[in-house]
């Protein structure tokens, strides 16, 4: 059997390693603003999307304006979502089989109820209650999310 000889000071830097592995895998508190500002910018772009359907043709350029801002709106909620989310140097997975379940359960009513308003309105009626209903669950989602990481 053969006697491995570990030099002290490559030792030392293999626990440096290991301890800034373990904290950049320790999960962060969200910022108190960030659920609101994430669910807020996902329910205005896809209600100004709503509203820019509900325009007539001949008024295009407010359409498309509306377009312009809800665009602006739903890069911002992307935007944010990556600036506080994103961790260098871990790849996120989930924690176990099974838990995406809560978050799409989260969203299903809320699509419900846009694809009911979608067979009486059409696009506009999915998008305007597509924005306000998934923010909302959204905003939930990511509360618990933000108790969950400050109570750990």
């Amino acid at each position: 059997m053969a006697v491995h000889h570990v030099d002290p000071a490559d030792a030392l830097a293999a626990l440096r390693t290991a301890r800034r592995a373990r904290a950049a895998a320790r999960p962060r508190p969200l910022p108190g603003w960030y659920p609101a500002t994430a669910a807020g910018l996902f329910a205005l772009g896809f209600v100004l999307f709503g509203l820019s359907v509900l325009l007539p043709e001949r008024l295009w350029l407010p359409a498309a304006g509306l377009q312009l801002a809800a665009a602006a709106a739903l890069i911002g909620h992307v935007v944010v979502s990556h600036r506080v989310e994103h961790r260098p140097g871990i790849v996120p997975a989930l924690p176990r089989p099974g838990a995406w379940f809560p978050a799409a359960a989260a969203h299903l009513p809320a699509l419900a109820v846009s694809g009911v308003l979608a067979l009486s309105y059409g696009p506009a009626g999915f998008l305007l209650a597509l924005g306000p209903t998934c923010g909302l669950a959204h905003l939930l989602l990511l509360r618990r999310k933000r108790a969950r990481a400050g109570a750990e």
